[in-house]
């Protein structure tokens, strides 16, 4: 995939810019016959809301239905002001000229997802997008490849990359992930060796240099990854307890229900016999039959507990066996 057609997916999230409002004497909430209008004081235009903006409102200061409901459009458009004004600063999503959310204040990087790859693509060399998850949030994951490849073991080669997760009106944190690829089935996998999150203030509050720089150490953590690997091939689990195994790591990954009968039949077909099968086998799933995003973010983020070595040790019932 190349960023254009990233930029084709990310089209549904992009189209929504955050603007920020400092409330004023003159700021006001003004009622019509087909539309609530926000008057934000400060000597702009008026700002309409569609009606799913309007329901964001009364829940972002507090306006109960029942009340909304019983009060005439004068009243309310005076209630309404008077609640946001005790926000006293507030953000804005807009979406094709309308107000469609509010939320509480917060400093704002309106980000440019072009640039947000673009960025990528300078710093891993033959860049590849491998998948992109629109989340609910306003939000997508964006995972990545470049050409530098390693062993695990014989004819099991993974690509080094990085998923970097990203709001372009900045309603979450920028955080960038190690992640490498399994070629041998386009399993995608996550680990902690690298996990930054931005805050305001780092590298100079520069956050392209930030992302730069994260997303160089990303992917340049293939090595220690592939070690770890290694390692778990050495954590062999006895085929007595691959079962209860399999059914820990599903219940930490949240896999329920179909897709978890999947994982299952797939475990009979190729069982695990170590930690590194046990992880592919999750890694299968929130690569091939996971589809809603916020399940596929879980298991992703539950292989890459299971992988660090300290955390793996207080989750892995075979590791507390051998305690």
């Amino acid at each position: 995939m190349d960023k254009t057609e990233v930029l084709e997916k990310l089209q549904p999230i992009c189209q929504t810019t955050m603007r920020q409002v400092t409330h004023t004497p003159r700021t006001r909430v003004v009622i019509q016959p087909d539309q609530v209008i926000l008057r934000p004081g400060s000597g702009g235009q008026l700002i309409p809301m569609n009606e799913k903006g309007a329901r964001a409102m009364a829940n972002f200061i507090g306006m109960p239905n029942a009340l909304c409901q019983s009060l005439n459009p004068d009243l309310f458009g005076k209630v309404a002001t008077e609640l946001l004004a005790r926000k006293e600063r507030y953000n804005l999503l807009i979406d094709q000229g309308e107000i469609r959310d509010f939320a509480e204040y917060q400093g704002v990087h309106n980000l440019s997802a072009e640039r947000v790859l673009t960025t990528i693509e300078q710093v891993i060399r033959s860049a590849e997008f491998h998948r992109v998850t629109v989340l609910g949030n306003y939000s997508a994951m964006v995972e990545v490849v470049g050409e530098q490849r390693q062993a695990v073991h014989k004819n099991d080669l993974v690509r080094a990359g990085a998923m970097v997760t990203f709001s372009p009106i900045s309603i979450v944190r920028p955080l960038v992930q190690s992640y490498v690829l399994r070629l041998a089935c386009t399993n995608g996998m996550t680990s902690k060796t690298v996990l930054v999150e931005y805050r305001p203030g780092d590298e100079g509050d520069n956050i392209w240099q930030w992302f730069r720089q994260s997303v160089r150490s990303a992917y340049q953590a293939m090595g220690d990854i592939v070690n770890r690997y290694r390692k778990m091939l050495q954590e062999r689990i006895p085929a007595d307890q691959r079962a209860a195994m399999l059914e820990a790591i599903l219940k930490e990954a949240s896999i329920v229900g179909q897709d978890a009968e999947a994982v299952r039949a797939r475990a009979i077909e190729e069982p695990p016999h170590n930690t590194y099968d046990l992880m592919n086998l999750i890694t299968w799933a929130s690569s091939h039959i996971i589809r809603e995003p916020r399940r596929i973010q879980h298991a992703l983020n539950a292989v890459a507990t299971f992988t660090t070595e300290k955390e793996h040790a207080q989750i892995c019932p075979l590791c507390h066996a051998r305690r």
